[in-house]
């Protein structure tokens, strides 16, 4: 198992995690974690809309670059982290599970997550 794979399996070790995609800022799907059912590269392609959105959103706002987006959906919550200006992180949780250690996590690994990628 590579260390990319190691990291992402620590992700999904938090309670209600059920997906972790990497992919780049373009939509392709560079490594997921998760079982069947997801289909991934759709989720990967919409993934950076969300992104370039809280960013035009974060500047409009004057709060500097977004490096975290939470959206709560009426079955989950889906976190979109941006890794680095290339690369973005997507974790996809089922519904009613508190993730505030793993935005912890997410926010100490960023760097370390880019670098394995």
């Amino acid at each position: 198992m590579s260390e990319l794979d190691q990291a992402l399996a620590s992700l999904r070790g938090h309670e209600g995690v059920e997906h972790v995609l990497v992919l780049g800022r373009d939509g392709l799907l560079i490594r997921h974690s998760g079982e069947s059912g997801l289909d991934a590269e759709t989720v990967s392609a919409m993934v950076p809309g969300i992104a370039s959105a809280a960013g035009g959103l974060a500047s409009a706002a004057g709060g500097g670059d977004a490096s975290t987006v939470v959206a709560r959906f009426s079955g989950g919550v889906a976190v979109v982290d941006v890794l680095s200006p290339e690369l973005l992180l997507a974790v996809l949780l089922r519904d009613g599970v508190g993730f505030a250690p793993l935005l912890r996590d997410l926010s100490r690994d960023r760097d370390r997550l880019a670098s394995l990628v």
